[in-house]
């Protein structure tokens, strides 16, 4: 932990997995799987200054998607799945609100669709790189960028698909961003197989730092064609494999034209590498790095054709000599590094580099280098960084390293030391801070005092890798004068003289995988009682070693163990105690059946706990309380026990407003000898009959609502035209009942009377408002005063009762008329209180025989638009 919140997230569910970040979170990367990302998706995290998204299934960013975060600095998206870039929409206004962004990566999408106006918020970005966007034409990337990105000074397109460079504008005859343009320092255009380069399409890049390119078949004459200016550093690849076939005299030319300084060559196929024709790249160039399968045709003596160069690197050349100064023929060569990593050099002969007095770094890394010749590597008194990593190299003679006085780091890791080292193989290295030793088998009593006959005190970093069994012995030496980090890899270590001027200076202490390193049969702690920063690594089934004496480690602040058998000789909650300063604790399979509180309790400073256990593990209630300072707890992969009494953690997760749980949505539990998902398989066991109750009474209201609405929008009319069909039945047998009492009470000369006054209309005319003046104007006046007899029509606009509701009048009138005529056109159809008056005279028609109902078409309506008893 340093002073910014750091937290690493993997989500499944984006959106979910979000509402559970911290608001003081700083950083945060997400590997998801949503298809979006809606709006606000970060808001509630204001202080994000870094964020990281890789997802598969990414089509669409949402604007507004990044509101809120006016501090965010670095983005990157990247769609993972994709080689090409896939269509993924960006909604103009995504990067709204980015006002601090200086870094911004998009990686996998293409941008062909992309609004014009997309990168117009990012004033003040920086950085801008676009990764595999698939298109073909350069201008589509530089049309993109807005005229408020002045600071922009690093433009990266790679892998984009682009095989043409040519200014031919941007859509509808606009030019090219040429003043922001003009500003760029550095253009990588790599990983695009580049066919042409049309002349002046890069005029505009006139003062480059860096200038990166793919090639296939292109003749280098076309870039000095191109109308570029002045390039500091050039980087020219093949796309494949035999597909850049430059000569080295227009690589020369190339680098005179445009005052190039560093150049490099990647999967390049270079004939006539001679030093006549290295004269022609001039006093200008200072870096040559080189990449290529075949470089048969090479003289070593090319480098006396110009002697500024001061960095050569040729790399996977299977070069088999390195003998360039007895190719110089006696010349020196003010070179400062040489790197030849990854060649099939098998031997480095004597005063092979000789002629580099300057040297400060030679890296032969990665060759087959077996033996080291008698003053091979005399002559360089200046050099610093000597890396013979991953050779042969089986024996370390005395003067070996001999002329390397200034050697300040010595890497031999890679190397299986079996023919020993002699005493005082290390005696000149007096300014050495870095020195790794390789596997040294077959040694088995290892004198440090002897390989120096004293020891660096500026040594900083010490690995040692042993075979099967070493006895480490450091002597009597000198304390150092800065604080160590000590390495130490094989499979057992012994020493006996652990109370040394050495070990209380380390203070970062690494046992590797698999390695028991003991003190005078004791382990190792209380002799580095200054450590900061511990890794150890055991093997719990060989070994039964107690580790309670790391809690002497009262100056620990980050620690790691890694398979240590806490079951045998150990007691888990005394080994943690008095680490009252430890701020990371990291425990990987360490055979814990029971994490308990009193475990935990001097933890106070703690920040970072992550756990993995392969066995089963419970978690007792209440073990994180004593972690006062915690905000990270990472479960990397824990399998819990299906038991309720688990189930704490999941509220003590959901309450805790400091502590970050992370991936617990991932972890398993086991139950009948199978592997669940522990939250849905807590959820389903450990429900309260509380939470069951308010699941059943939830379900059972939005059932009702459901219900409900589903009602409302299918059988509203239904269940109203059925309502007064019943209300009107009850009123007739009601009103019947009634009549035949009062007839007998009053006698028959009210019968007429009673039954003109049930029946006041001829009929009732339905229509639709549209319909009105063919109803009023023709079809009323012809009824009601030109006929014999004249008929009382029911008109709704005359003849409705006022302050009524219009549901009743349409019920009551229907009930009081003979007949019903139904006026109909398609606007009858479409209107529901038209569809009203034709159900319940329809209902009524049903129920009473003596009712009749008469349509009139006044257009021709198919009969599939009407109901099957209307047909």
């Amino acid at each position: 932990p340093g002073p910014k919140s750091i937290t690493n997230l993997i989500f499944l569910y984006l959106r979910s997995g979000l509402e559970e970040v911290f608001p003081d979170v700083r950083s945060l990367c997400i590997l998801h799987s949503a298809s979006s990302l809606p709006a606000d998706s970060f808001s509630h995290i204001p202080l994000l200054e870094h964020l990281y998204l890789d997802g598969s299934h990414l089509a669409k960013v949402t604007s507004g998607a990044f509101a809120g975060l006016p501090k965010l600095r670095f983005l990157h998206i990247l769609v993972s799945s994709s080689w090409g870039g896939v269509n993924v929409t960006l909604e103009p206004g995504v990067f709204q609100g980015l006002s601090s962004l200086e870094e911004l990566t998009l990686a996998g999408m293409s941008l062909a669709l992309a609004s014009p106006a997309l990168l117009d918020p990012l004033v003040r970005v920086r950085s801008l790189r676009v990764d595999r966007a698939g298109v073909r034409d350069l201008g589509e990337l530089f049309c993109l960028l807005s005229p408020g990105m002045e600071k922009l000074e690093t433009l990266e397109l790679p892998g984009s698909m682009v095989s043409s460079i040519q200014n031919r504008g941007c859509s509808g005859s606009n030019p090219w961003p040429t003043v922001l343009l003009s500003r760029i320092r550095i253009l990588d255009l790599s990983g695009n197989p580049v066919r042409r380069v049309e002349p002046n399409s890069l005029s505009v890049f006139q003062n480059l730092s860096s200038l990166s390119l793919s090639m296939v078949d292109v003749w280098v004459g076309q870039l000095w064609g191109s109308g570029m200016g002045r390039v500091n550093r050039l980087y020219l690849s093949s796309y494949t494999l035999r597909q850049f076939t430059p000569s080295l005299s227009d690589l020369c030319t190339l680098v005179v034209k445009h005052g190039v300084e560093s150049l490099d060559l990647h999967l390049a196929l270079i004939t006539a590498f001679t030093a006549e024709v290295m004269k022609r790249c001039g006093p200008g160039l200072r870096q040559l790095s080189v990449t290529s399968e075949d470089l048969s045709g090479m003289d070593l003596g090319f480098w006396t054709g110009t002697g500024q160069i001061q960095g050569l690197m040729m790399v996977l050349t299977k070069l088999t000599n390195a003998s360039f100064c007895s190719a110089g023929g006696g010349r020196v060569w003010n070179l400062t590094s040489l790197i030849l990593h990854g060649n099939h050099l098998t031997e480095i002969t004597t005063d092979q580099f000789s002629c580099m007095p300057l040297l400060e770094r030679l890296d032969l890394s990665e060759n087959h280098i077996s033996s080291l010749a008698h003053r091979a590597l005399q002559g360089m008194p200046l050099l610093r960084v000597l890396d013979l990593t991953h050779n042969k190299i089986s024996l370390l003679g005395k003067d070996d390293f001999e002329g390397l006085p200034a050697l300040e780091v010595l890497l031999l890791e890679g190397n299986k030391i079996s023919g020993g080292i002699a005493d005082g193989v290390f005696r000149r290295q007096h300014r050495l801070q870095d020195l790794s030793l390789g596997e040294i088998d077959i040694i088995y009593q290892l004198y440090l005092n002897m390989l120096f006959l004293g020891f660096p005190t500026k040594l900083q970093h010490l690995l040692i890798d042993t075979g099967p069994g070493t006895y480490l012995t450091v002597g009597h030496v000198p304390a150092p004068e800065f604080p160590m980090v000590l390495e130490l890899r094989g499979k057992m270590i012994q020493s006996s003289d652990c109370d040394n001027n050495m070990f209380p200076m380390v203070r970062e202490l690494k046992v590797g995988k698999g390695t028991t390193f003991d003190c005078k049969n004791l382990f190792l702690a209380p002799y580095f009682l200054n450590l900061e920063s511990f890794e150890f690594s055991a093997n719990p089934e060989k070994f039964a070693t107690p580790y309670t004496t790391i809690n002497q480690l009262r100056k620990l602040k980050r620690l790691k163990l890694t398979n240590l058998n806490f079951s045998n000789h150990t007691d888990p909650s005394v080994t943690f105690r008095n680490l009252t300063e430890l701020r990371s604790l990291v425990l990987i399979n360490c055979r814990l059946n029971f994490l308990t509180r009193s475990m935990f309790t001097d933890l106070v400073s703690l920040r970072v706990l992550r756990l993995y256990s392969e066995s089963p593990l419970i978690l007792l209630e209440g073990v994180f309380i004593p972690l006062l300072s915690l905000s990270t707890l990472v479960f990397d992969q824990v399998d819990f026990r299906c038991d309720c009494s688990n189930g704490w953690l999941l509220d003590w997760a959901d309450n805790s407003r400091k502590t970050q749980v992370v991936l617990l949505q991932q972890q398993q539990c086991i139950w009948h000898y199978q592997r669940l998902n522990f939250l849905s398989t807590m959820e389903r066991l450990c429900q309260t009959e509380d939470d069951f109750l308010s699941y059943v009474s939830t379900t059972a209201t939005v059932c009702t609502l459901l219900c409900l609405a589903l009602g409302y929008r299918f059988l509203r009319w239904p269940c109203v035209v059925l309502f007064f069909r019943l209300r009107g039945w009850v009123e007739r047998r009601v009103g019947k009942r009634w009549w035949r009492r009062k007839r007998r009470m009053g006698g028959e000369g009210e019968e007429g009377e009673e039954k003109e006054e049930e029946v006041r209309y001829d009929a009732f005319v339905s229509f639709s408002s549209r319909d009105e003046a063919w109803v009023l104007g023709e079809m009323a006046p012809m009824l009601e005063e030109e006929g014999e007899p004249r008929l009382r029509l029911c008109l709704h606009h005359r003849d409705f009762e006022v302050g009524k509701g219009i549901v009743d009048n349409i019920a009551e009138n229907i009930y009081c008329s003979r007949r019903t005529v139904c006026v109909l056109t398609r606007r009858y159809l479409r209107s529901d209180w038209c569809g009203l008056e034709m159900r319940v005279a329809t209902h009524r028609l049903l129920s009473e025989h003596s009712h009749r109902l008469i349509l009139i078409f006044l257009e021709h309506i198919s009969p599939f638009e009407l109901s099957a008893f209307h047909r």
